[in-house]
């Protein structure tokens, strides 16, 4: 996947592992308004463009939202987008909505799956109709099995959505990420943290698990980096670190991230969570800040 190389090169300077379920759709209403957060920068206002991503013989929309910050002082080196995120199911509207609030707020850039409102992305190869899960489509024992999951996996319909894939990551890319940062959403006591909690369903994709007291395990990180996972448990979120070296292959960006040595976080929580939400993403900002 040379597209996808190209994004390595890119971060080298992070998505769940488990069939996670489906999620609820949410009202795909969104807006972030622009306002000054400190005196010396400032999200500018946000712009949004459509593209047209070919998948087999039609295409999927990919939608990015920019709000670069602007530095009146012009110095060197500074970051224009503090978020870059990448949002992979079209039913996971609550994610779409906190992160425009942040970026609103603090700058960035959002790109997001649109298509039918659902999780699964339906093409067609060959004349004949097939589905796939969007976050399964970045290895190809994951192509294979979401695809054979969904409708029918064969070496054209793999080849269609691997080549995706690589299309999905080069508009992402576009604007090179310091860490791959992805966007999700679940539904009550169906997908959380304490899914990787010693014998929990996906014990065994997980080295580490944080789940603080009080708190909704619905709504955690999952990252591939130890670092991040540390600092994020540290300010007390919920955080679950993949176990980079035995995690079940389905194809997700976690699996290829940590393949690849990049660092790799998804934003996770339950539809509904979008001020929780925000203040998850507003709290990896900041982690992500101190790193620099």
């Amino acid at each position: 996947m040379r597209l996808v190389l190209c994004l390595v090169l890119a971060v080298s300077a992070c998505a769940q592992t488990g069939e996670k379920p489906d999620a609820v759709a949410s009202d795909r209403d969104r807006r972030a308004d622009s306002v000054v957060t400190r005196p010396d920068v400032r999200a500018d206002s946000l712009a949004t463009t459509d593209l047209a991503v070919t998948l087999g013989e039609g295409t999927v929309g990919v939608r990015v939202h920019t709000a670069p910050i602007t530095d009146p002082l012009g110095s060197p080196g500074f970051e224009r987008f503090p978020l870059n995120a990448l949002n992979l199911h079209d039913d996971e509207g609550t994610s779409v909505e906190a992160a425009l609030d942040v970026i609103g707020r603090r700058g960035g850039r959002l790109v997001e799956l649109v298509h039918t409102g659902e999780r699964n992305v339906a093409f067609t190869v060959d004349g004949q109709t097939v589905r796939a899960d969007p976050n399964r489509m970045f290895t190809p024992a994951g192509r294979a099995r979401t695809l054979a999951s969904l409708s029918q996996a064969d070496a054209a319909a793999e080849a269609a959505l691997a080549a995706f894939a690589d299309s999905v990551l080069a508009v992402y890319a576009a604007v090179p990420p310091a860490v791959v940062v992805t966007l999700h959403n679940n539904t009550e006591a169906n997908y959380s943290a304490a899914s990787y909690a010693p014998g929990a369903e996906y014990a065994d994709d997980a080295e580490a698990v944080t789940v603080h007291d009080g708190t909704d395990p619905d709504d955690f990180f999952f990252v591939t980096d130890r670092a991040l996972y540390a600092a994020l448990a540290a300010r007390g979120f919920n955080a679950v670190l993949q176990d980079n070296a035995a995690a079940t292959d389905d194809g997700s960006l976690s699996v290829w991230a940590a393949r690849e040595g990049v660092p790799y976080v998804n934003v996770e929580a339950q539809h509904g969570h979008r001020a929780e939400q925000a203040a998850m993403i507003d709290a990896l900002l900041d982690v992500l800040g101190d790193r620099r």
